[in-house]
């Protein structure tokens, strides 16, 4: 009798029944208004690998006195220290739309820098990236130098961050802090997102002719229209809105401005096509050229 071959274990789950990763689903949307005050837009969702949950964070947080910053990724946990980081940068500084970059620039390369050491070099016990770049001919060889090189320049940051916020003259600004820590000012458009939705957010905006002349009620629509467009590649279905002012800090929005400007997108706002116009193209005749070889 011949015995049964054993099962191998753990048992591998074939490729095509393995779950896919899931991707963070997420948007923050700011804009400039005529009355120099900012509305900020965002969903709630958080996403893991396995799961997703809508209405659980506040992606905003305050780095200075008029500053603060809108932040998407799939792991938001990593946001919360290069915020702590920028604001401990910004303490005592001049509050001017440089220095609120560069503090906000340099916290982001640190704590990538520390993270990338942390998870290639840990191994080796409080090496950090300098003292790696500096002695690694003359710890490692040649072959372990380059392999620990490679393994650094694959770890990347999902990290996004939307600061909004004012000067020393009142004056409203908006930039982006993105991997590896490179950044850009939105103050002439007036607008940006960032998120997976982002570009489906500002696609809107531009056909909305979003611009820093808008007013404050007509922004705070546009946006919401927007927020609503990225649900459409999976955005979370629930919202926050604040309204930054020069001095007072944020101010609240009304309950009922969400739900209506939500029924008015669905019902008349959202492009959609005409049945008759459907209906018009259907019935014509649209002779397709044969293709022979």
């Amino acid at each position: 009798m011949i015995p049964p071959k054993p099962r191998r274990f753990p048992h591998q789950i074939p490729k095509h029944k393995r779950p896919k990763l899931r991707k963070q689903m997420t948007v923050c949307i700011a804009a400039i208004t005529l009355e120099k005050s900012i509305v900020t837009v965002s969903d709630t969702m958080v996403t893991t690998f396995m799961s997703s949950a809508d209405a659980t964070a506040v992606k905003i947080e305050s780095f200075a006195k008029s500053w603060e910053a809108m932040m998407a990724s799939d792991d938001l946990t990593q946001c919360q220290p290069i915020i702590e980081r920028a604001a401990k940068y910004f303490r005592n500084r001049a509050n001017t739309l440089q220095v609120a970059r560069s503090c906000l620039k340099r916290a982001y390369q640190q704590h990538l820098t520390e993270l990338v050491a942390d998870r290639v070099l840990g191994r080796f016990g409080s090496l950090s990236m300098d003292a790696f770049l500096k002695s690694k001919s003359k710890r490692f060889t040649e072959s372990v130098s380059q392999s620990l090189m490679s393994q650094i320049q694959q770890v990347t940051a999902d990290w996004q961050f939307l600061a909004a916020g004012f000067d020393a003259k009142k004056k409203p600004h908006l930039f982006t802090v993105e991997e590896p820590g490179t950044d850009a000012v939105y103050d002439g458009i007036g607008f940006c997102a960032i998120g997976s939705g982002r570009y489906a957010a500002e696609s809107l905006l531009f056909q909305l002719q979003q611009s820093a002349i808008c007013t404050m009620p007509k922004t705070l629509i546009n946006l919401l229209c927007a927020k609503f467009a990225a649900e459409k590649v999976g955005a979370g279905r629930n919202t926050y809105m604040l309204i930054l002012k020069p001095g007072s800090g944020w101010c609240s929005i009304p309950t009922w401005v969400e739900p209506t400007v939500r029924q008015r997108w669905e019902t008349q706002i959202q492009p959609r096509i005409p049945d008759d116009l459907l209906q018009r193209v259907a019935d014509a005749e649209i002779v397709v050229p044969v293709w022979k070889p």
